[in-house]
């Protein structure tokens, strides 16, 4: 599992998160309110699957906390 987490207030909250629950590789994007998509990545080894974490989240955190702060 890779998740980025950011702190509001005291409080740290999980904004997106990469995994391969059930076996199946897939990212969770959440919200404020505790609201998810979930968004499956298609037929991906679990080595491509950390790679593809790793670089959509340094890419894209500040896009996923504004979204996440909506």
């Amino acid at each position: 599992m890779v998740q980025y987490e950011t702190k509001i207030g005291d409080r740290w909250y999980p904004v997106v998160r990469y995994d391969t629950a059930h076996g199946v590789a897939h990212k969770d994007v959440l919200n404020h309110r505790g609201l998810r998509e979930k968004v499956m990545l298609g037929e991906m080894d679990y080595k491509e699957a950390l790679n593809l974490a790793d670089a959509d989240i340094r890419e894209n955190w500040t896009s996923y906390k504004a979204q996440f702060l909506r």
